[in-house]
């Protein structure tokens, strides 16, 4: 089904999407915004890339965009380009030939008749350009203020103890 490279993927190109038009992200940007690696960001937008869902521009103000529009870019053509059914093993058994073809199939149609008909243009939001320049700890959930810390007025040491307790120093 969804793994957490499709789900890491959907949550990158919906973050795109949001985007205004014609404007880029970069990676590291695109990284900080996700809390994820830089180099884990490049391997996903890399099969992004080959499966033409978002074109990448060099040089200095490029970065990554969507090659179709958010609102023709369904999760089904996500899921399909993370699909990793190449990598599992074959089944061992007759009994699990059939039970595998009967429902892979059933669940599988199920699952592309729903994917199919969700876009990531349905979860973008109007994006402020300035936002993809936050940090990863710029934070934005409204907590007050701390109060600043008191710190308590004391002698150092003995010789001051006088200076406090208003007593005169006696030679």
């Amino acid at each position: 089904m969804l793994n957490k490279k499709t789900l890491h993927a959907i949550h990158s190109l919906v973050h795109i999407a949001s985007l205004p038009r014609g404007m880029s992200i970069s990676t590291t940007a695109l990284s900080k915004q996700l809390y994820l690696s830089v180099s884990y960001l490049e391997s996903l937008l890399k099969v992004l890339r080959e499966n033409k869902l978002v074109c990448a521009t060099r040089g200095p103000g490029g970065g990554y965009e969507l090659a179709l529009p958010a609102s023709q870019l369904s999760v089904w053509s996500v899921a399909q380009a993370f699909d990793d059914r190449s990598k599992q093993q074959p089944p061992t058994s007759v009994y699990q030939i059939d039970l595998d073809a009967l429902l892979g199939g059933v669940i599988e149609s199920q699952f592309q008749s729903i994917f199919s008909s969700i876009f990531i243009g349905d979860y973008k939001h109007e994006m402020n350009p300035l936002d993809s320049r936050l940090g990863p700890h710029d934070w934005r959930f409204g907590f007050k203020p701390l109060a600043p810390s008191s710190v308590p007025v004391a002698p150092n040491s003995v010789f001051q103890l006088s200076q406090f307790m208003g007593i005169r120093a006696t030679a």
